[in-house]
């Protein structure tokens, strides 16, 4: 699964007040990959606000056609139609992976945590060997609160891909929800052993930090972090465009 480090909480010591809840971390931290380039998590949403639009679908095209045309309008920001048009995808085809991916994304990315979880172990009962949708379940897991499901998913995540550092992270992020700080420490600084480029995990390894009362290491890990986002926005050079 194509999946991106974007809508992450940038914290800085001073700012650090606005970011942790009183339980410890923020609950919604995004993660690397679950979103797709263009989407973002909605905190307005959730399953228990739906309120689906009519989307009247083209008729009688194939499921790669209906497949397509999600592609087409999730460009446009077209959730409804997306949506639907994966949904008619994967009636036609049961088969088909990449509209289980993109759909599990879309509903993630609207804040349907349920909905993603719903399409995501779909997805698996497809592909039961692939670590990315254990990691993306994970995810879902994690948003939901349901903290035990998402260490089992991101445990099975490493167990199929051992140097999986996003796996690490995550379990970082769910470990410091459970107020597990030690155990978050040491699966921050995996990721980095794993994927030293893995900028945000100095972001929540300094969160760990702060959190234990350490603040010479809380400022050393956001230091780094600051240098991982001062490195991104002086790439790519000469002006070409980010693939993201």
């Amino acid at each position: 699964m194509g999946m991106i480090e974007r809508n992450l909480p940038i914290i800085t010591i001073a700012g650090i007040v606005f970011c942790i809840s009183i339980t410890g971390c923020s609950k919604k931290e995004a993660s690397e990959g679950i979103n797709a380039n263009e989407d973002v998590v909605s905190e307005g949403s959730s399953d228990t606000q739906e309120v689906k639009k009519e989307v009247k679908l083209p008729e009688k095209m194939t499921a790669a056609e209906y497949y397509n045309y999600g592609l087409e309008h999730i460009k446009k920001g077209s959730f409804d139609a997306a949506i639907a048009a994966w949904e008619k995808a994967i009636e036609l085809d049961p088969a088909m992976v990449n509209a289980y991916e993109k759909l599990g994304k879309a509903y993630y990315t609207l804040g349907k945590f349920d909905k993603a979880g719903e399409v995501y172990r779909k997805e698996l009962k497809l592909k039961p060997e692939d670590p990315m949708i254990y990691f993306s379940l994970g995810v879902v897991y994690r948003m939901n609160e349901q903290f035990e499901d998402a260490v089992n998913m991101q445990m099975r995540a490493l167990e199929l891909h051992p140097k999986l550092a996003s796996a690490y992270n995550e379990l970082g992020l769910t470990y410091c929800k459970q107020k597990r700080l030690d155990e978050a420490i040491a699966a921050h600084k995996k990721a980095l052993e794993l994927d030293p480029k893995l900028g945000t995990a100095h972001n929540y390894l300094g969160v760990v930090y702060l959190l234990k009362g350490m603040s010479d290491e809380a400022e050393e890990a956001f230091n780094e972090f600051k240098k991982y986002e001062a490195s991104k926005s002086m790439s790519p050079s000469h002006g070409a465009h980010s693939s993201h």
